[in-house]
């Protein structure tokens, strides 16, 4: 052990163990004292003296070297100036660590001293400017300068007083320092060796990169992309060896030991991410494939957010690939004026697609423009009637059939020839049929209502007919089917098998089906004239019929639905669920609507034969449901109640009523409908003279206006 050095060089080393307040004190006899063997793991705290004669001055030098052995600062001192080295050297690594905090830190140091030791404060003003310029000379210049004249010029009380200072930065936060509050959100204190040192003050780990400097002592240094911590490039490594959920894992881990300001930062990196415009960048047919899993208006919002969007969202395979899953399998010969601005720069599928939505929304909610009422058959009843393009046709029990002009609802022309009521008919182009209880077939001119052919066969009235290309069939209460060829007017084929009246006849060009009065449907080739098979099973009148190639559909007064199938003649399913006569049904891609006499509305699936929807609830017809249509979107019904409604046929709910006669309830009554896109066409009258025979025709259709505008039917009305 080095020889103990003091100011008074005649003191032995014996007479610096106990201490007072008036001498110097060595410190490497407090260390040797308290810490006997500094080499050993666990190193004792020391005992402050219990006896009630010790002085405040003793307990300070014991802790001061506790906790210079703490540090690893305790080392064999064989002069003053290596006493003073081993404070300096204190000095110098925690000036380090505040480097940016320098100015404001010294008036906290100032605070505590003038709080905790006024007298040495006032009195030692001078030494405390000259060591302060010591220690700056060493860490700030690094001068190669003997210090030793200028340390020798710091008195031990000086030492002390530096001492003091740099202990109450290092026990930052201990709250037996009143001039340092501990921080709400601070970590746990610990207790190393019997001086409490916070967790970044002893055991935060420091590292050093390339050009930190070599002198042994740890610094803490900003992470940077050239200086990055030891250990990152080993755990990313690490991250990038784990599955998808291990790494879910650690990124929850991190973001909840995170703080706000680190969440908030990864927040700011990530986020851009996500604001890229990756449809740009994809090659077209790609971002094309993307965008066509949207919804159409999904596709008109997208197309206002860029050019480069627009372009894409305006595609025209884009937009006939959404026209197809509407049901709009082609572009209307009538489009919107390629004068308008609005649509000139659009392709043609979705200006049709924007057309049709429009007039969806004019169907569903836009005020109903006054109909145009079309009068002339006097107060018959209107027994058949067809529309198509911009020709309604009407057949009355008054002998005569009427064409109409259905934009401007002037009669066009009336057909007259019959010498009984007419009771069916049908109309291709400008070819009309008619079929009478004058039991003749009639075929018309509408252009010029001249009557082409009469057909002559049947014994009785011809009830129902059906069309295909140049054939017609006819059904007769006589109980036969006849085919004819409207062409030449001359009679092909008869079909007999029924024995009683044919009530409801289908043809699609190759097969006939029939229903009578018999309760039989019967499946027919009109070449052979053979009958094919005979669908037997209902129990009463079979009144109407529903054939799509494949499934034959038969209503009946027995209250039940039969789906066959017409290849077999085998009965698939029974559809059971209404209470009276199914007097009108629409079939359309395996979805059967039926109308029937108990007021409701049902639509079905014939492939599993279950009941999708109930058309009914407290807006349902009062009274037997006579006729209706249907498309993908609606179904539209009328009834002896005298109203018109209009249903959702997806979801089954009432959406509005489109005619409500004045007279409804009290003898006024729809008889017949029929519908296309933009028009409706009701048949209406009563049985007891309360309204009077007419036809009503509404029209959804939208307008362009002069600058390319859609005008609505509120519009239009308001026009």
């Amino acid at each position: 052990m080095a020889e103990c050095i003091s100011r008074n060089s005649d003191l032995p080393k014996q007479d610096c163990t106990s201490p007072s307040p008036t001498e110097t004190v060595c410190l490497e006899s407090l260390c040797a004292e308290n810490h006997p063997s500094t080499s050993q793991s666990n190193i004792e705290q020391p005992l402050i003296p219990q006896n009630d004669n010790y002085n405040i001055e003793e307990v300070e030098k014991l802790e001061k070297s506790n906790f210079l052995n703490e540090l690893g600062l305790v080392q064999e001192c064989d002069d003053e100036e290596d006493e003073i080295d081993v404070v300096l050297k204190l000095e110098i690594d925690v000036d380090d660590n505040e480097e940016d905090d320098t100015n404001s830190r010294d008036d906290k140091w100032e605070d505590c001293l003038d709080e905790e030791f006024p007298d040495e404060v006032n009195t030692e003003n001078s030494e405390e400017v000259s060591s302060s310029d010591e220690i700056n000379s060493f860490s700030g210049s690094q001068s190669n300068t003997p210090r030793s004249s200028q340390l020798k010029r710091s008195n031990s009380s000086s030492v002390e007083r530096i001492l003091r200072k740099r202990k109450l930065d290092i026990n930052n936060g201990l709250p037996m320092l009143p001039c340092k509050k501990i921080p709400p959100d601070s970590p746990p204190l610990h207790n190393n060796g019997g001086c409490l040192l916070s967790p970044t003050s002893s055991a935060s780990q420091t590292y050093s990169g390339s050009n930190t400097p070599s002198s042994g002592r740890s610094r803490a240094i900003i992470p940077t992309k050239e200086n990055p911590p030891p250990d990152l490039s080993n755990w990313l490594i690490r991250f990038t060896t784990w599955s998808n959920a291990e790494r879910i894992m650690a990124i929850n881990e991190l973001i909840a030991s995170c703080e706000p300001t680190q969440v908030r930062h990864m927040m700011q990196i990530i986020e851009p991410q996500f604001q890229r415009d990756f449809i740009s960048l994809l090659p077209k047919e790609l971002a094309l494939n993307v965008l066509s899993f949207l919804e159409p208006k999904d596709l008109v919002r997208a197309a206002q957010t860029c050019r480069s969007w627009r372009v894409l969202t305006d595609d025209n395979l884009l937009w006939k690939e959404k026209c197809k899953q509407a049901g709009i399998d082609e572009i209307p010969k009538k489009r919107m004026s390629s004068r308008s601005p609005n649509s000139c720069h659009m392709s043609p599928w979705k200006a049709t697609y924007m057309r049709q939505h429009a007039i969806e929304m004019n169907w569903r909610s836009a005020p109903i423009r006054p109909p145009k009422v079309l009068k002339g058959h006097d107060d018959h009843v209107i027994t058949c009637l067809q529309f198509s393009g911009n020709r309604i046709v009407s057949g009355s029990d008054d002998n005569t059939l009427k064409v109409w002009s259905a934009t401007t609802g002037k009669c066009l022309r009336t057909l007259v020839g019959h010498t009984g009521g007419v009771w069916s008919s049908q109309m291709s182009g400008s070819t009309i049929i008619s079929g009478s209880t004058d039991r003749t077939l009639k075929v018309w001119d509408a252009d010029t209502g001249v009557c082409i052919h009469t057909l002559y066969g049947h014994t009785s009235t011809v009830r129902c007919m059906h069309l295909h290309g140049k054939k017609v069939v006819s059904g007769s209460r006589d109980a036969t089917l006849r085919v004819w060829d409207i062409e030449t007017g001359n009679f092909l084929y008869v079909l007999v098998g029924h024995v009683a009246a044919v009530r409801c006849v289908q043809y699609d060009g190759r097969l006939v089906v029939s229903g009578a009065y018999d309760f039989m449907v019967k499946v027919w080739n009109p070449e052979t004239q053979e009958c094919l098979h005979t669908l037997e099973g209902h129990t009463n009148r079979v009144y109407s019929l529903q054939f799509d190639g494949v499934h034959v559909v038969s209503g009946s007064l027995d209250t039940s639905i039969r789906v066959w199938e017409v290849e077999t003649g085998a009965c698939k399913h029974i559809l059971k669920g209404h209470q009276s006569l199914t007097s009108g049904m629409e079939l359309r891609n395996n979805i059967l609507v039926s109308g029937n006499a108990d007021s409701t509305v049902k639509v079905w699936d014939i492939v599993t034969g279950q009941c999708l929807q109930t058309l009914s609830g407290p807006y349902k017809h009062q009274s037997a449901v006579t006729c209706l249509q249907f498309n993908k979107r609606f179904v539209i019904t009328s009834s002896d109640d005298g109203t018109v409604k209009l249903w959702d046929v997806r979801t089954g709910e009432f959406i509005r009523n489109l005619v409500a006669l004045d007279s409804g309830g009290a003898g006024g009554v729809v008889w017949r409908i029929r519908a296309n896109d933009t028009k409706l066409v009701c048949a209406v009258g009563s049985r007891n003279g309360t309204e009077e025979t007419k036809l009503l025709v509404l029209n959804f259709d939208i307008e362009m206006l002069s600058d390319g505008t859609i005008m609505s039917a509120s519009n239009c009305h308001n026009h």
